[in-house]
């Protein structure tokens, strides 16, 4: 996906989540970087190697899925799939997405 930066100077190409769908052709998205992934945050999840339902997500390096970074994007601009989460790491994701939105 093209990430726009948050000062919508430009867009950085970067994996991405779909963590919701919006009534239109738009995906809510939560982006997926492997800068800082040793840090630890309740508002994001790391995706490392050494997890069991890593190989599944077709990440090639130790990564964070950052539920405190969304956008709104039309599905039309996904360039292509790269792999799934697994079930654990949509629940994990679940946590976030509530601590991210206290709710």
């Amino acid at each position: 996906m093209p990430f726009p930066f948050t000062d919508l100077t430009g867009a950085k190409r970067r994996p991405a989540v779909i963590v919701g769908r919006i009534e239109s052709d738009d995906l809510l998205l939560a982006i997926v970087t492997s800068q800082a992934v040793g840090l630890i945050s309740p508002s994001s999840h790391p995706m490392l190697p050494s997890d069991p339902e890593f190989s599944a997500t077709g990440l090639k390096v130790p990564s964070r899925i950052r539920l405190d970074k969304l956008v709104t994007l039309h599905r039309g601009l996904i360039t292509r799939r790269l792999g799934r989460i697994g079930p654990h790491t949509m629940q994990a994701l679940a946590g976030c997405i509530r601590y991210t939105f206290e709710l």
